[in-house]
């Protein structure tokens, strides 16, 4: 059977549903902040210098690499080393090409992207470097690099917001193999299964104890306090951020939509979340960070 959530996102396994069991809460070990409003998850930076563009660059390489040391010690005519030695050049070229925009995105982006559930207001608020939409695409344009330094923070409504476990099996080269399963969020258009974009959560186990936790988080006891039995911080670092107003630290963020974006998600009611709102104009999805 496949996905609800189309289009289905490559090496799919399965649609999680919210369930309403508590989950085991030693698998979530990437929460940075956790209290009787909200939910604040820390995501590493993950960055695509092994996209499957450069992937492909890179055996095409390697394969016009030996046809030429064929040809050129198999055929006597010039024109044929020649035309591999041009093609190698090309190829070359746009490997250092995207060798060059990973590394400007290692550099310029920030090392967490977190996302912020808050189980009082019903809402999801991510926060994203635009560069990351280029990071798994097939080909990749120049104006690319005009998205290296922005910043964007998405709004979306928890009712559709959704999660798919992706599934992939590798093999080591002794022998055996291992099995990766990592968790995507689904933005959907509200009261529907057509997805707007996929948001890379974190790597979790087959059973997705992870996302069990989060979503009794969100869907379980929300009037009342809650229990932090058990639950452990990642550890920050000291150039990590504490809030939206200060993710990426090369910059000093003063849109004031900014800061009223920090104090909606920790919101404690949805009265308090319309005021904030209010007082700040914040009726859009998608909020430029400056």
């Amino acid at each position: 059977m496949p996905s609800r959530y189309q289009p289905q996102i490559v090496n799919w396994n399965q649609d999680l549903s919210k369930t309403s069991g508590l989950g085991i809460i030693s698998e979530a070990n990437y929460i940075a902040c956790a209290n009787d409003n909200y939910l604040e998850i820390y995501r590493y930076r993950k960055i695509g210098a092994t996209s499957a563009t450069f992937f492909l660059i890179l055996y095409f390489n390697l394969a016009s690499f030996m046809l030429f040391f064929h040809f050129w010690l198999g055929v006597e005519f010039i024109w044929w080393i020649t035309f591999i030695s041009f093609l190698m050049i090309i190829v070359l070229s746009i490997i250092c090409y995207h060798t060059l925009f990973n590394f400007l995105f290692a550099y310029f982006a920030p090392f967490s992207n977190p996302i912020r559930f808050n189980r009082k207001t019903g809402k999801v608020y991510l926060y994203e470097a635009v560069a990351i939409k280029w990071m798994t695409t097939f080909w990749l344009p120049f104006s690319a690099f005009k998205d290296l330094k922005k910043y964007q923070i998405k709004v979306y409504d928890w009712v559709d917001f959704h999660v798919v476990l992706q599934s992939s099996t590798g093999a080591f080269a002794s022998g055996g193999t291992i099995e990766l399963h990592m968790l995507f969020g689904v933005a959907c258009k509200p009261n529907s299964h057509e997805t707007i974009e996929y948001i890379y959560i974190g790597e979790t186990n087959q059973f997705a104890y992870a996302w069990n936790w989060i979503s009794h988080f969100m869907e379980y006891g929300t009037d009342r306090p809650l229990n932090k039995a058990g639950l452990r911080y990642i550890d920050y670092s000291r150039d990590d951020a504490k809030s939206f107003m200060d993710v990426e630290p090369r910059i000093k963020v003063t849109s004031r939509q900014i800061e009223g974006l920090d104090r909606a998600s920790k919101a404690g009611s949805k009265e308090e979340l319309a005021q904030i709102e209010q007082k700040y104009q914040l009726s859009g999805t998608v909020y430029p960070v400056y």
